[in-house]
């Protein structure tokens, strides 16, 4: 009886071990690579004695256990038939059922050693169990295959436990500031071109009704048209300046024949009356200044008549 409950017991230890020693499914999928920031646990595991090559893998938030941050990176894992998943046997299917039949614990020359370090720090041999550990926040887990070595020599994990400082902040560059183009150089007269003439000031144009103003082409000394002077001493614009002559006389002032003698001049002033000439021409269109001259011969002459008369009378008869 006892023989045969011994190999019952047998039975169902050998079916319990086909269940923990199969890959279990990782809890959480993690992410590949370190940890951003010190919210979570990057875990290393290195293949190097198993004929691999390493792999970081980041368990993201806080980590009740090394076992919980293993799983939750994303590793598949396999316990033993004796201890379960208190200790590691298989991480990723390595080393193979072939190799390591994972029922009691593994032998000290093949089995995955168990390491630790803070960020920046250096591996340090745990001396917990997977199940006895809590990795703090930002730290770091490391898994080594050790292949006939001891517990002096075994090998740490080949990446060191430095998360890589996040890549500096970029600004882009701000945009070059804006210049003013260069003002046109001023244009210069080639050297032996000749200076361009400059124009004459140009007159303002007449009022309505007033006379014209004089161009600037007039020569030095005409300061406009001729004009005519009154006898009372006014100029009359536009009119031909009066010519003055004395009035001929022959002998002792006797006028040729054919000349009327003009009206005599006033003895008290010895003056002739002034002569009124109007501005307008006469009906016959001579000049108002013509007639002016005209009227001023015969009053001289009139003057030279009367005197020459006088002069008869006073003298005494030889």
């Amino acid at each position: 009886m006892r023989t045969r409950a011994a190999r019952a017991s047998l039975v169902l230890a050998l079916a319990g071990a086909s269940v923990l020693v199969g890959p279990v499914p990782a809890a959480a999928a993690g992410s590949a690579g370190y940890c951003p920031d010190s919210g979570g646990v990057t875990v290393v595991v290195d293949f190097k004695e198993l004929g691999g090559g390493t792999v970081v893998r980041c368990a993201p938030g806080d980590q009740a256990t090394g076992l919980a941050a293993l799983k939750n990176a994303g590793f598949q894992i396999a316990g033993t038939l004796r201890w379960g998943e208190g200790f590691i046997c298989r991480i990723e299917g390595k080393p193979s059922a072939s190799e390591e039949k994972c029922v009691d614990t593994p032998p000290a020359s093949a089995y995955w050693s168990y390491w630790h370090a803070p960020n920046g720090g250096s591996w340090t041999y745990s001396d917990k169990g997977v199940l006895n550990r809590k990795p703090p926040a930002g730290s770091f887990e490391g898994w080594s295959f050790s292949l006939n070595r001891n517990t002096d020599n075994a090998p740490r994990p080949g990446v060191a436990p430095t998360r890589p400082a996040p890549p500096p902040r970029t600004t882009p560059p701000a945009p070059p500031p804006r210049t003013t183009p260069p003002a046109p150089p001023p244009r210069t007269t080639p050297p032996g071109s000749p200076p361009r003439p400059s124009l004459p000031p140009t007159a303002p144009p007449p009022a309505a009704g007033g006379p014209a103003a004089p161009s600037g082409n007039t020569p030095t000394g005409m300061a406009g048209p001729p004009s005519a002077t009154t006898a009372g001493g006014s100029t009359l614009a536009g009119s031909p300046p009066v010519p003055t002559a004395e009035a001929p006389t022959t002998g002792a002032g006797v006028l040729p024949p054919g000349v009327a003698p003009a009206t005599p001049p006033d003895e008290s002033t010895n003056a002739f009356p002034p002569t009124e000439v109007s501005a307008t021409r006469d009906a016959g269109g001579l000049p108002v200044g013509t007639l002016a001259g005209l009227l001023l011969l015969v009053a001289l002459a009139g003057g030279g008549i009367v005197a020459a008369r006088r002069r008869r009378s006073v003298e005494p008869d030889d």
